[in-house]
């Protein structure tokens, strides 16, 4: 290292002012460089602060690469800035960019509650309060999805400055009220949106990233609206109940409890309609699946109904963040759907 300095931190590594010569050359080299949990800080033009959290899940790095891009360019931010950079770990288990969490670890991303008494819920309760100690004038937190479709923003408030962060990334806003433990919902003193790329997998999804954070990072007022924005409100997640078998094929697969389409991916933010196949059931039929976010006396067959075996829509919905990985559709949910009305 040359002009940046590293400092021991409970957790972390933190990189002060790196020069581009500072930084790996590859991504993945730089992923290797910090090998652990770290913070880097770029002073900018202004002592104003602003913050940028990603890689909270070690197989979404559009992010991370997109960070890793500015430093390597020499990039001077308007205002100071902070990038905290959570799951390198997991990041680096091979295969690369693969794993969301370390095997033996909970999610960090559903950790940021109490209780505080494991290794990923202390490292979010470090987070927390050094976020707090900050005291940032934005906060934006990069993901990716799992399944390919364009970038989209999500926040827990519609506020006009909520949106206007968002405008820098994309002109997908989805407001929600499902608590999941995840940073976008701390009441933080400064607005916090959460963006997702894109597909992990999808190339234009760094680029996205990239775009987002040069314009969010670059504006002397982050709160003046880049382009206008479609905002879809109170989204449902379809989760599988544990212990259902999962596959993904273009045909039922004997011996799984559900299979969905191998293309279900195809229906991120368009219009699905009744009669679209998304996937088929055994003999239990619906009692495979439970909803979150529902109001009272909504229930799974009020939006989700079978033809024979197959699985379509009892109304014309817009799903999102649909996945085709069984270990992130077991884990966490299968997708996320909005009324068609609400778009």
């Amino acid at each position: 290292m040359s002009t940046a300095t590293f400092m021991a931190l409970p957790g972390f590594k933190v990189l002060k002012a790196p020069t581009p010569a500072d930084i790996a050359e590859s991504s993945l080299a730089f992923l290797h460089q910090l090998g652990q949990p770290s913070i880097i800080t770029v002073p900018g033009q202004t002592r104003a602060k602003r913050a940028v959290t990603t890689l909270l899940h070690g197989n979404e790095p559009s992010g991370f690469q997109a960070i890793h891009r500015l430093l390597r360019a020499g990039f001077k931010p308007y205002a100071d800035t902070t990038f905290i950079i959570v799951s390198v770990e997991a990041a680096l288990r091979e295969p690369v960019f693969t794993h969301r969490a370390l095997p033996e670890n909970r999610d960090i991303n559903r950790c940021f509650r109490p209780p505080y008494n494991d290794v990923p819920g202390l490292l979010a309760r470090q987070i927390l309060d050094y976020l707090v100690d900050l005291s940032p004038h934005a906060i934006v937190d990069i993901h990716n999805t799992s399944g390919s479709g364009p970038a989209f923003s999500v926040a827990t408030r519609q506020s006009r400055q909520h949106q206007a962060l968002a405008s820098h990334f994309t002109r997908w806003f989805i407001h929600t009220d499902i608590e999941l433990g995840s940073i976008m919902e701390v009441p933080f003193c400064c607005p916090i949106i959460t963006i997702e790329a894109g597909g992990a997998m999808d190339e234009q999804s760094t680029a996205n990233a990239f775009d987002g954070l040069h314009s969010f990072l670059s504006a002397e007022d982050v709160y003046q609206p880049r382009q206008d924005m479609d905002l879809l409100c109170q989204p449902k997640r379809l989760e599988i109940c544990p212990g259902t078998s999962l596959a993904y094929a273009e045909r039922p697969v004997f011996g799984a409890n559900v299979t969905m389409h191998q293309d279900i991916e195809r229906h991120n933010f368009g219009v699905t309609r009744p009669g679209d196949i998304l996937g088929w059931l055994d003999h239990h039929k619906l009692a495979h699946f439970r909803l979150t976010g529902q109001q009272p006396n909504e229930f799974i067959d009020d939006y989700f109904r079978l033809q024979g075996n197959a699985l379509t829509v009892a109304r014309p919905l817009k799903l999102f963040m649909v996945t085709t990985r069984p270990d992130i559709a077991e884990s966490d949910c299968l997708l996320y759907f909005v009324d068609t009305d609400s778009s």
